[in-house]
């Protein structure tokens, strides 16, 4: 099927998706990693797609949910990974019948840099080894399904579309109840940059039922300018007479398919838990649809992995990170010492940037790694949305490619040749860009400066970029040269009035002057004053910042507020990744306290609070992984000073059940014991019950936390607790991940953690009833 063919078919009516595959195997009966059924029991397979098809549904999805090489490498399947890719695109298309065969891609089961240790190249050659097979297996589309992490979605549909630009595809995201995934990203900062991507559909899947996802679905509706796509959980599973079953009947879940339908959807589906039962009673209740016309929020927005900033009012963009003439910072970036730029980062953020330019300098000192450096090293950081103050072509697009969010491109000449590539690049990519008045040369007047902005403009248009993407440079000179700042002025106020956005570089303008922060302040004002949409200025000048607010004031505007979330300085300083001013602090505070008192009732409970805001949805993944990174120096320089007497609360064993490859939430679980004090022995990922209760033997935990993600695998909890039971292993078990829930602990006869906060806050409880003994 062609992409225009499926455009077409996406306005006539609502399409209908299958139910799950691996939840409705697993109540079959089918134990075990469910792609192997491909090449083992393939009429199992084509059973299922037979019943999915009977029930109404439009399009089936190959049954390559794991088949990636990094998901069969951890099941040691690797060698199989053709074989059951193609497989199941023959599966799937023997008993089509005409109806759409879609190859399901989800994500590898690894985090890529920062948050994990997986690289975007490698992610992309795994995505795009899988999509190749599919797609010369004769599918008709591609599905990326149950991602939380943007910048791995990203790399996925980078891939696909690298193989295709013919192939229609489909980008979904998992996010929890609050609009959020895991890792931060929210549904807003997912739809914004989708927008830009070459997708044709997105959409949200798994974790949550039916009724929590309508928030979350409503949030992306309305802002994004995609056709979209439904798939929710059929609630969570209970436990049965000894089998997994799930709350949403197919009635009910068929009534709140059609509240999704009412809010713009234009595919529906269901995830975990649903079966042909649910899409047949959907597909029936639904009938034939036309779409529900959406009203989409037009405005513009720049984002990084967690931080969306609109645009819309006046956007800030901080200066400071600028290598030019400043040999210490372009020293420190040649030897990949990122400090300076991530401390310039924090503090334009505290003074009320939305945006922070990149621009390092001599670039042919540099190379590839160290654009790619800098930019997951802010990550890292959660910093502000980036503007790419990048001249190389090459170092610019390898920026861009690292990048998790929807950045600035700053500038392209108005030259055709110059500005295609940037458009390449804004449309591979997604984002915003500065287009500068000029082409070889700066024009003199304002009049020049327009026209030549009015032609660029008709060559966007030409090329399909939407001018609400697009700034304008009218061109800021010296003044202090004898340039008349009057051009500037009317060039802005032309381009205003023929509804062009615009942005200055303020500082170019007192280049060589005397009292630089009033002259900038001064011709901001007057900049505004004419219709001007942003600056690139220096923050720190606090006279600049102030004459801005005013300014804006008067215009009925209001910049972005900083809202300053984290009071608490300790906490502060580890969040932010200061390692050696926490040192310094440690190491100050120990001319009149304990080793072991600042352990305890400075760092951890620094640490407990940093759970919290985990918890609450304040900080992300991000900041959690930098936070522990960074306190750890500090809590081992006061064990080796504790020696013998450092005192650990209890010793926890963690492990993710047999069947189950995914470690993310238990690497969270490990991080946040850890940094409250626990001991924490982390025996890997798809652990069989007999390991756990060898290694319990060995390391006589307090308590073992066992991770079940999959519905497949959540009834190895028990089968542990079970065999640690028949063993005599004094242990308390709490077992966690998206497949469990409190009912099912409480038959599994373990605790329940929700998160990794709760996880600690039940091993304390624990450690101090036995220490109360």
């Amino acid at each position: 099927m062609r992409r225009n063919e499926f455009f077409q078919l996406l306005q006539e009516r609502v399409l209908f998706l299958d139910g799950a595959y691996g939840t409705e195997f697993f109540k079959r009966g089918v134990n075990g990693l469910i792609e192997l059924l491909n090449i083992e029991d393939p009429e199992e397979v084509q059973k299922l797609h037979r019943e999915y098809i009977e029930a109404g549904s439009d399009i089936i999805l190959t049954n390559t949910f794991s088949a990636n090489r990094l998901k069969l490498r951890a099941y040691n399947l690797e060698k199989d990974l053709e074989r059951i890719n193609i497989n199941a695109v023959k599966i799937a298309k023997s008993v089509s019948g005409g109806k759409f065969v879609f190859g399901d891609i989800s994500s590898t089961g690894n985090f890529i840099s920062p948050l994990g240790d997986l690289d975007f190249e490698e992610a992309y050659e795994v995505f795009k080894e899988q999509a190749s097979l599919l797609i010369e297996a004769g599918v008709d589309g591609i599905i990326l399904e149950t991602m939380s992490d943007l910048k791995e979605l990203k790399a996925a549909i980078i891939a696909v579309r690298d193989l295709s630009h013919e192939i229609p595809l489909i980008a979904h995201m998992t996010f929890e109840a609050d609009g959020k995934t895991v890792s931060g990203t929210s549904v807003e900062i997912f739809a914004t940059l989708m927008n830009d991507l070459d997708v044709d559909v997105v959409g949200i899947n798994c974790s949550l039922e039916p009724d929590e996802m309508l928030p979350v679905f409503t949030k992306l509706s309305e802002l994004s300018m995609k056709p979209l796509c439904v798939e929710p959980n059929a609630g969570k599973p209970i436990l049965k007479k000894g089998r997994l079953s799930y709350k949403t009947t197919p009635k009910e879940f068929a009534v709140y398919m059609a509240d999704f339908i009412e809010l713009g959807a234009n595919i529906v589906g269901g995830c975990c838990g649903t079966g042909p039962e649910h899409i047949k009673v959907m597909c029936k209740y639904i009938s034939n649809q036309k779409p529900r016309k959406r009203q989409v929020k037009r405005e513009q927005y720049l984002s990084s992995r967690t931080i969306l900033r609109p645009t819309d009012t006046f956007l800030v963009i901080g200066e400071r990170i600028n290598a030019s003439g400043k040999k210490k910072l372009q020293a420190k970036i040649q030897q990949m010492d990122f400090s300076q730029v991530v401390e310039l980062s924090q503090l334009q953020e505290q003074e009320g940037c939305d945006a922070i330019d990149l621009n390092f300098g001599i670039e042919k000192l540099l190379t590839h790694d160290h654009f790619r450096r800098a930019i997951v090293e802010l990550d890292k950081r959660s910093s502000l949305p980036v503007s790419f103050d990048i001249q190389n072509l090459h170092f610019l697009e390898s920026a861009m490619r690292e990048y998790a969010g929807r950045g600035l491109i700053n500038s392209a000449f108005a030259r055709e040749d110059h500005l295609e590539e940037r458009i390449r690049l804004l449309k591979k990519y997604g984002g915003m860009l500065i287009v500068l008045a000029m082409e070889k040369h700066v024009p003199e007047t304002a009049q020049q400066r327009f026209k030549i902005a009015m032609k660029t403009a008709e060559f966007l248009k030409d090329h399909d970029v939407d001018l609400e993407r697009v700034y304008f440079d009218p061109l800021v000179l010296p003044a202090g040269a004898k340039n008349d700042y009057h051009a500037t002025l009317k060039a802005i106020e032309l381009m205003n009035r023929a509804g062009l956005k615009t942005s200055i570089g303020l500082s170019n303008l007192s280049f060589g002057l005397a009292n630089r922060e009033s002259v900038n302040a001064a011709f901001l004002a007057l900049c505004i004053e004419k219709g001007l949409s942003a600056a690139i200025l220096n923050s720190a000048e606090a006279t600049t910042m102030n004459v801005l607010r005013g300014a804006l004031q008067l215009k009925g505007k209001e910049p972005a507020k900083t809202e300053q979330v984290i009071e608490d300085e300790l906490v502060k300083l580890i969040v932010s990744g200061q390692k050696e001013k926490l040192m310094n602090f440690v190491k100050d505070s120990l001319k009149e306290k304990e080793p072991l008192y600042i352990s305890q009732n400075m760092l951890a409970r620094a640490m407990e609070q940093i759970g919290t805001l985990y918890s609450k949805g304040i900080i992300y993944l991000p900041h959690l992984i930098l936070a522990s990174e960074t306190v750890q120096p500090a809590f081992d320089y006061l064990n080796n000073l504790l020696g013998e007497a450092q005192a650990k609360l209890g010793k926890v064993l963690l492990a993710t059940v047999q069947g189950d490859i995914h470690d993310i939430g238990k690497r969270i679980v490990a991080t946040v014991l850890k940094s409250g004090g626990f001991e924490v022995y982390d025996v890997g990922k798809d652990v069989p019950a007999q390991k756990i209760l060898s290694e319990c033997e060995r390391l006589k935990p307090d308590i073992v936390g066992l991770s079940a993600m999959m519905t497949t695998t959540v009834g190895q909890v028990k089968e542990v607790s079970d065999l640690l039971k028949k063993n005599n292993v004094r242990v308390v078990v709490i077992a966690g991940g998206a497949s469990m829930n409190e009912q099912l602990a409480n038959q599994f006869g373990v605790l329940y953690a929700k998160d990794a906060l709760k996880a600690l806050e039940i091993c304390k409880k624990i450690v101090r009833k036995e220490n109360e003994r």
